[in-house]
Parts: C-alpha cells; sequence; structure tokens
C-alpha cells in the first residue's frame, strides 16, 4: 500500500467533513462572472442554426412527398401532348373495332381479353406515376404497345368473324333476345 492510500484511509473521517470557506465559493463565483460568456452564446445560435436546418430539411422532404403523390397520371395524355394525340387514336379505332364486333352474333369472349389488357394497362398508369425519372419512356411505351395488342386481337377476330359466316350480322331480333 503506497503512502498516499495509508494516509485516505486513515483521515476518511476528516475529508467527508470538511466544508470549504466562503471566501472559496465567492472566488468560484467572481471567476465564472469575469469568464466571457462567447462559448454559451455560440451555443445557444448553434442550436438555433440547428433547429432552422432541421425544419427546413423537414418542410422540403413534406413537400417532395405532397407534390409526388399528387402526381396522377390518368392516361398516356397526362404524360405529353403526343402522346395525348396518339392515345386519341388508339381508342378511337379500338372502339370502331368493338362497335364493328358488336354487329356480329359471336359469343362474346374477346371481352375476357379486353378486360385483361385493361387490367394491364391500369398497372402500367400505377408504374408510371411512382417511376423515377428516364424510366417512364420505358413504361409509356409499354402502355402503346397494350394498345396495338388490344388492335390486333379485334382485327384478328373481326377477319375470322367475317370469312367464317359474313352474314352472321345482328338483327333487331337478336338484340331483343338478348
Amino acid at each position: 500500500m503506497d503512502n498516499l492510500e495509508k494516509f485516505i484511509l486513515e483521515n476518511r473521517a476528516a475529508f467527508d467533513t470538511a466544508v470549504p470557506d466562503l471566501k472559496v465559493w465567492s472566488d468560484i463565483g467572481r471567476s465564472l462572472e469575469q469568464r466571457p460568456l462567447r462559448r454559451v452564446v455560440w451555443m445557444k445560435r448553434l442550436r438555433v442554426a440547428a433547429a432552422v436546418a432541421l425544419l427546413l430539411t423537414a418542410g422540403g422532404a413534406m413537400g417532395a412527398y405532397l407534390a409526388n403523390s399528387g402526381k396522377e397520371v390518368k392516361s398516356l395524355a397526362d404524360v405529353s401532348p403526343e402522346h395525348a394525340e396518339m392515345e386519341r387514336y388508339f381508342n378511337s379505332e379500338v372502339n370502331e373495332k368493338l362497335a364493328q364486333l358488336a354487329s356480329y352474333q359471336q359469343d362474346g369472349f374477346v371481352q375476357a381479353d379486353m378486360q385483361e389488357l385493361d387490367e394491364v394497362y391500369e398497372q402500367l398508369k400505377l408504374e408510371l406515376e411512382t417511376a423515377p425519372a428516364g424510366a417512364d419512356e420505358q413504361i409509356v411505351q409499354a402502355m402503346i404497345e397494350n394498345y396495338q395488342t388490344k388492335i390486333n386481337i379485334l382485327e384478328q377476330v373481326l377477319e375470322k368473324v367475317q370469312t367464317v359466316n359474313p352474314n352472321n350480322i345482328k338483327t333487331e331480333e337478336d338484340e331483343i333476345s338478348l
């Protein structure tokens, strides 16, 4: 055991009861008053700057989120004017072919295919809403191919119906019985 440890152990009680003189406390108080408060002021300014930076970052993130969540693509027309014209053309072609097909007596088996293509188109619209920049052109191309597929299916069915029985046109009596 070393001399210092021995001394501390023997005089332990004196260490616990000793109270510093009032002069010591007044010297400590004076030294604190004389010390410049630059560090305290600097820390307050730093806290304010950090709070402002945090608020700006949170506001920017919230604004970006709201801006992206408000982006709703309803069709190709919402992407660009060129695509709007293309979509009008495709829709008119599909509607025209569906109208032609409706004038023939047929089982309506094409409706299931059209429904499936419509579901794929809806999924593509959802993907387009969340697509990162640059990837939207691939999705737009897939949407165009979807329209082309619809038209091709309708053309093939019409051709088949017309070649099998060209006189198989619905009459008013057929419409009433349906």
